[in-house]
């Protein structure tokens, strides 16, 4: 059996932290060890962190910087230090399945070219109650996306790049497979990064049940989009996230180009970018409205929006969006 490595990045997660540590320990295949990377919390988490340690059941080790590094990098710090054939990112407010380790490690000893396996989640909200979907379903896992992310081939890059159906907290990855994802070439969406790197490369497999509950709230640090209020989706801050999303494709396919020469194809490449010259755009819009338009018009007319966006709902977020 595949040894694991738990990698829990923390961040002011008192709230739902013991929770989350409790299914950790009912695991019916326990990790080796738990790694935690607190990234300058100043509420209990340390100290919730610190009671758990003295009674786990498996080795804790916590990683406690003062220095703010964001969640890629945090999480980075701890899939290097892991010791365990399989590493499993973790959220801090989830509630894991008690047969998650030995679910996802199964799998990918059931599938030994993958470099990655990703489970379905349940939905809850901040109290624990249930809600309506899955995270597969929420994020449009269809049969052709499933192909493709299974497949290492170039028009898996194109289809992440459209849309990542990966999540961090639903993901295990392979030791072995490091060496492609690491470094994260961007402080940014880790599981973007290793989703687009994985599926143009070694292919990542799939496992349909639903082996944790991912809970949504306020403070998700990233929450499925449709639950983000369109003031925010429209913010200058959404226009900064367009900007460093064409930024990580576009090193994203540098790493995959490194590791795979010709992938993705010049048609796939192509594709995506296309899809960075329109993520470029919308993320430079002008701030004043009337100078907006042409760009609005020129990226309808080339179908920007309805390949790489959300359509009309993002024109209409780009034309009314505040310039403060």
């Amino acid at each position: 059996m595949l040894t694991a490595s738990i990698c829990l990045c923390t961040y002011n997660g008192e709230d739902y932290l013991k929770e989350l540590l409790a299914s950790l320990a009912a695991q019916t295949t326990l990790p080796t060890e738990l790694l935690v990377g607190d990234d300058g919390s100043v509420d209990a988490t340390l100290q919730i962190v610190r009671e758990f340690a003295s009674n786990s059941p498996f080795p804790v080790e916590v990683l406690a910087d003062e220095k703010h590094l964001g969640p890629a990098l945090n999480l980075e710090r701890l899939l290097e230090r892991a010791t365990g054939d399989v590493l499993l990112p973790c959220d801090q407010d989830d509630i894991w399945s008690p047969s998650k380790i030995g679910v996802l490690g199964q799998a990918l000893q059931d599938s030994p070219d993958s470099g990655a396996v990703i489970c379905n989640s349940s939905l809850i909200d901040g109290r624990g109650r249930s809600v309506p979907g899955s995270l597969f379903e929420r994020a449009g896992l269809d049969l052709r996306t499933r192909m493709l992310l299974a497949s290492g081939s170039s028009g898996a890059a194109v289809e992440i790049a459209r849309r990542n159906v990966v999540a961090s907290h639903a993901l295990a990855i392979r030791r072995s497979a490091l060496d492609l994802v690491l470094p994260f070439g961007y402080d940014w969406h880790a599981d973007w990064w290793i989703a687009l790197v994985l599926s143009a490369t070694t292919g990542i497999a799939i496992v349909d049940d639903c082996l944790v509950q991912y809970r949504l709230h306020e403070s998700n640090t990233v929450g499925l989009p449709e639950r983000r209020p369109l003031a925010e989706r429209a913010s200058r801050e959404r226009l900064g996230r367009l900007r460093r999303r064409a930024e990580l494709l576009d090193a994203a396919l540098i790493r995959v180009s490194e590791l795979r020469p010709g992938v993705p194809s010049p048609s796939d490449r192509a594709i995506i970018d296309a899809q960075i010259r329109h993520l470029r755009i919308r993320g430079s819009l002008p701030a004043r409205h009337i100078r907006r338009i042409g760009p609005i018009l020129h990226e309808i007319r080339g179908g920007g929006y309805r390949r790489f966006s959300n359509g009309w709902k993002s024109v209409i977020g780009d034309v009314v969006r505040s310039s403060v």
